[in-house]
């Protein structure tokens, strides 16, 4: 099931958080940093015609087009189209950012959308459209084009910054070029969110584990978002493209909620702190301690889809039916409450899923429980509270009562 853009927004005004405190220093630590050379970033600039760049993207050994910290992809046939248009009328095209991993292998810091726009319109994925300056071309494939016209897109080119990796002393050091790159140096209009910059800083097995789940087949299907594609990341259909949960990484942002309010010794200071510390905490996770925190989430989630069936972290619609948009406060009080079950309590709310799902819809459906369940507030109190209402709902439920 597609998501319309209303539920989409209700989603992701829920993952709305706070900006981040500016940080400070004295004059004589500044003076310092700069001596010592710190996060001085060491460039070449290279200029590579579009037939040097397609050849780069084959090569995924030499270009890797989506590493692990780049944001999915947003862009639309459209924009696509108005990069080929400024291509062949000469527009000059805002940079590239590589980064150089290893010597003369690449990673796409900044530019990934760019270049995957150059990469699709040669293999022919996508028809020109929109097009202001050559609307003679609208509805052309690159294949369809006059050849004068595919020789002079050969002859364009497309200038890369790349970032040596004598900039990068240490791995954290590389992290924070990847990081600059991304918050300062983005030049594709469009800012970051929190979570696409969690996932630029903090690469690791657990951030990996969080975008695996997020594109489990029962995760999608419990958050109504298009299936895991085959060729993803590097090649996403328009359905998936399109969908805002899965391009912005809300999906992504709405698993690590559960692993950062699972223990709430840790959360201090906001949800954007609780979530940012969670992926600092674990950014050395070992693979062992990933796959059992992976089957954990999963074994909770699919006990929550079998006992809620389609009611599944929905809100009530006008006539108080479990049908309206799916809620992210909801979800984290549904999935942690069944984390703190035994395994027979957890037996038994699925024995008993009408009860549950009745007393859920009740709680909704009454002011103040709807506003424990579902209020925006996510002051540690408030957050503790939800989920210990529905922790409470489900061991009653599981005693018979």
């Amino acid at each position: 099931m597609v998501k319309n853009d209303a539920e989409e927004n209700g989603i992701l005004e829920e993952l709305e958080l706070e900006e981040e405190d500016a940080v400070k220093g004295s004059e004589a630590e500044i003076v310092k940093k700069y001596d010592e050379g710190q996060a001085r970033i060491v460039i070449q600039r290279n200029d590579f015609l579009i037939p040097n760049i397609l050849q780069m993207v084959k090569d995924r050994d030499i270009l890797n087009l989506a590493p692990s910290y780049q944001r999915r992809k947003r862009w639309n046939n459209m924009k696509r189209s108005h990069l080929i248009e400024s291509l062949l009328i000469n527009i000059p095209i805002p940079p590239v950012f590589l980064y150089e991993c290893d010597l003369a292998k690449y990673e796409v810091m900044d530019g990934q959308q760019r270049m995957d726009a150059i990469r699709g319109f040669f293999k022919n994925e996508y028809a020109l459209t929109g097009l202001k300056k050559w609307p003679e071309l609208n509805g052309r494939q690159y294949s369809e084009l006059p050849t004068r016209i595919q020789a002079g897109l050969n002859r364009r080119g497309l200038a890369a910054v790349i970032i040596l990796t004598e900039s990068g002393q240490s791995e954290e050091a590389a992290m924070e070029i990847r990081q600059y790159v991304f918050e300062r140096l983005n030049t594709g209009g469009e800012k970051l969110n929190a979570q696409e910059i969690r996932n630029c800083i903090y690469a690791s097995r657990f951030n990996d584990m969080l975008v695996k789940i997020s594109r489990s087949n029962l995760f999608t299907e419990a958050w109504g978002i298009p299936p895991k594609e085959p060729d993803e990341p590097h090649k996403v259909s328009k359905i998936l493209e399109s969908n805002r949960l899965y391009s912005v990484m809300a999906d992504c942002e709405i698993v690590l909620r559960y692993f950062a309010l699972e223990d709430m010794k840790y959360f201090k200071g906001g949800m954007k702190r609780a979530l940012d510390d969670c992926m600092h905490r674990m950014k050395s996770a070992s693979k062992k301690s990933c796959i059992d925190k992976e089957e954990k989430y999963l074994s909770c989630l699919s006990i929550a889809k079998k006992t809620f069936g389609p009611a599944l972290f929905r809100l009530p619609n006008k006539r108080g039916e479990l049908v309206a948009r799916h809620s992210v406060p909801l979800s984290d009080a549904i999935l942690l409450g069944i984390r703190a079950l035994s395994a027979k309590e957890a037996s038994a709310i699925q024995s008993s899923s009408d009860n549950v799902v009745s007393r859920i819809k009740k709680m909704l459906n009454c002011e103040d429980t709807y506003k424990t369940l579902v209020g925006r507030a996510n002051t540690k109190s408030s957050i503790v509270e939800r989920i210990e209402l529905v922790t409470q709902m489900y061991k009653s439920v599981a005693k018979g009562n």
